[in-house]
């Protein structure tokens, strides 16, 4: 009987090491990838909202009209014409073309920004490199 309980207290024992180091490491993580990579608060709440099972995922077009009302509101993108397809749960696809690699980029940054997208596929085009220039771009702005 005693051999029994001695196993049971080990295998206790040893899930709840596991337990606690798979905590103490995403944690770890979180705050490490916080300081040094592009980690954000709001999306380690995320994830640790769908571990537990209590985050709500928005549906794939809740997730297309935020993301397009995201980039009609702020400053840098709401003069784009831009589509924004939810490809998949997470996951926006923008398409168009912009005349500047910064435009391209705001986008994309404001678009990863909106809660419920973890990747953007970014298939914006720019005029004069991945297009040719149109009429309205001077050829001395081309790349």
């Amino acid at each position: 009987m005693r051999a029994r309980d001695d196993d049971r207290d080990g295998a206790l024992g040893l899930t709840l090491a596991a337990v606690a180091g798979f905590a103490l490491g995403f944690v770890g993580g979180a705050v490490l990838g916080g300081s040094v990579g592009d980690v954000h608060a709001d999306r380690v709440k995320q994830a640790l909202g769908r571990l537990s099972g209590s985050g709500r995922r928005p549906s794939p077009e809740q997730l297309e009209r935020a993301v397009r009302d995201a980039l009609r509101t702020d400053e840098a993108t709401r003069d784009l014409d831009l589509e924004v397809h939810a490809a998949g749960e997470g996951l926006i696809e923008l398409t168009g073309a912009v005349t500047d690699a910064l435009a391209r980029r705001a986008a994309g940054d404001v678009a990863r920004a909106v809660p419920g997208v973890d990747v953007v596929v970014n298939r914006i085009l720019l005029q004069g490199t991945d297009l040719p220039p149109t009429p309205a771009t001077p050829a001395s702005r081309r790349g």
